[in-house]
């Protein structure tokens, strides 16, 4: 499908961790690089959680937290969760539209500013407080890969969202052939991503953490390249899918999204229904493409 880049959408995961951090400063929930602890909430926890661990927003990231990111929708929702604390669903519909709002500065959910018709996501508008927490860590919208590479660039670009475009230029015809370039395309940029001075800076350092750390937590080094020095986030979203006798059965998208050291190029990479975690492929497949691009505009300059 060689419009599925721009046609379809599916479960992101936890590459959207970035954003949901950045819903929180906007509506002064979370205050910088504050420290939250990670641990079972309802049911919900993160891939590493044992206990009550205390983590920063950076390392939230770096660890992929998923409880961190439900403690920043509940305090949307207006609670302030403590071990053993009884969940209310007062304010969830009002959390799950600042979430979005927020997701939105970022090209997910919306359109990207594509010169084609394109999905601009899979957004329910019926929604229960349970979907609310899962939103918040990736496990309910749905987005197109297009729209993970804008959201992505517009981390590495300090959140200013570039629209996508196809055509590079519009140019005269001359004698049945290809005339003298009219016009330049050109990306606009759509908007900024608005936050507090130096918030940005802590998702690139999260970003870059998950692929470049040493810690045991981290999720992203088989990003970790040789060729230049990539930032990105991985992300896991539980799927069902019909196999070939027809019967349901359970699978996960893995996804990443990276860029490289000098910004020039934004990778998104949506792995859907694969039959286990086990594999690797789509953080690779990220790293190779960055390695070919930086590689091959090396040799060229």
């Amino acid at each position: 499908d060689i419009l599925g880049n721009i046609n379809n959408v599916f479960t992101p995961g936890s590459v959207v961790k970035g954003a949901t951090l950045s819903a929180g400063w906007q509506n002064n929930v979370l205050s910088g690089n504050e420290v939250l602890y990670d641990q079972e909430i309802s049911g919900i926890k993160s891939w590493f959680t044992s206990g009550s661990m205390p983590i920063t927003a950076v390392q939230a990231l770096e660890y992929s937290s998923n409880t961190y990111m439900v403690q920043i929708a509940l305090k949307l929702m207006g609670q302030n969760y403590t071990a053993g604390s009884t969940l209310s669903n007062k304010g969830y519909k009002d959390a799950m539209a600042k979430l979005r709002a927020t997701y939105a500065e970022y090209g997910l959910g919306t359109t990207t500013g594509l010169d084609l018709p394109e999905a601009e996501g899979y957004i329910p508008t019926s929604f229960t407080v349970s979907d609310t927490l899962f939103e918040s860590f990736g496990q309910y919208d749905a987005y197109s890969p297009i729209q993970l590479a804008q959201y992505v660039a517009t981390v590495a670009n300090g959140g200013n969202r570039v629209a996508t475009h196809l055509v590079e230029g519009i140019y005269s015809q001359k004698d049945g052939a290809l005339g003298d370039k009219i016009k330049d395309i050109t990306g606009a940029t759509l908007n900024t991503v608005s936050l507090p001075d130096g918030d940005m800076a802590l998702i690139q350092e999260g970003f870059y953490n998950v692929v470049n750390s040493n810690s045991a937590y981290a999720t992203g080094s088989q990003m970790r390249s040789s060729v230049t020095t990539i930032s990105g986030k991985t992300g896991t979203a539980e799927t069902y899918t019909q196999n070939a006798s027809g019967t349901t059965v359970k699978t996960v998208n893995l996804n990443a999204v990276a860029y490289d050291e000098n910004k020039t190029i934004a990778v998104a990479v949506m792995y859907p229904h694969a039959a286990s975690t086990s594999t690797y492929i789509h953080l690779q497949i990220a790293r190779d493409i960055i390695n070919q691009y930086v590689s091959s505009n090396s040799s060229s300059n």
